[in-house]
């Protein structure tokens, strides 16, 4: 891993593409966390309208299935669970940057993956809080997803390893993300039941205060 810098020099990239992550097998919750709703809103709809604030071309790796009509939906490229998903991406916007958000973190807020593109000639930019990195939400460069194709392709599918890999890598560290809220809340993760019924029960009280 190679320690990036802000700074910015050369000709402008194209803006990255948003990608949804909406190919999991929802194992854990005991049914499809895609069809979960919250305030009239699926968890895949939630992630798109928070890329789109950044992006301005977000799709959804889905395994095709379609959830988001009106967005391109993308096939699993090779490997299996979120690296699939990346690399379907890569596949379909070959050069381009990812910004890449699963759609079972729904607290993460717009302003946090503004922060996340901002570094333009960063191979790999991810949050890393007290729980460790956080690749669900993080923005994959070329040399990033080339590395991670590699690394699937010799069957080795963790996302927070491509730090092992000889990348000009962005940490966003606790502190940094503590400007955007707690990060605990931010990256709830909802995996379980018990994360859904704590999600809904606290996203009620917010629409009723607001």
């Amino acid at each position: 891993m190679k320690t990036a810098s802000d700074g910015s020099t050369g000709a402008p990239r194209p803006e990255p593409v948003g990608v949804v992550l909406a190919g999991g097998s929802s194992r854990r919750m005991g049914r499809d966390k895609t069809l979960l709703a919250a305030g009239g809103e699926s968890l895949p709809a939630t992630a798109a309208r928070r890329l789109a604030a950044v992006c301005a071309e977000v799709a959804v790796a889905d395994r095709g299935r379609g959830l988001l009509p009106g967005l391109p939906s993308l096939p699993d490229g090779p490997g299996r669970g979120p690296a699939a998903g990346i690399l379907g991406g890569a596949a379909a916007y070959p050069g381009r940057r990812l910004l890449v958000l699963a759609c079972d973190l729904p607290r993460v807020p717009e302003a946090l993956l503004a922060a996340l593109v901002r570094p333009p000639k960063t191979d790999w930019v991810v949050p890393r809080w007290r729980e460790g990195v956080e690749p669900l939400c993080a923005l994959y460069g070329p040399a990033a997803l080339a590395a991670l194709g590699r690394r699937v392709a010799r069957g080795l599918f963790a996302l927070h390893e491509l730090a092992e890999e000889d990348l000009a890598v962005r940490i966003l560290e606790e502190v940094e993300i503590a400007r955007f809220g707690d990060p605990g809340e931010i990256f709830l993760n909802l995996n379980a039941p018990e994360d859904w019924e704590r999600y809904v029960a606290s996203d009620s009280i917010s629409r009723r205060k607001s």
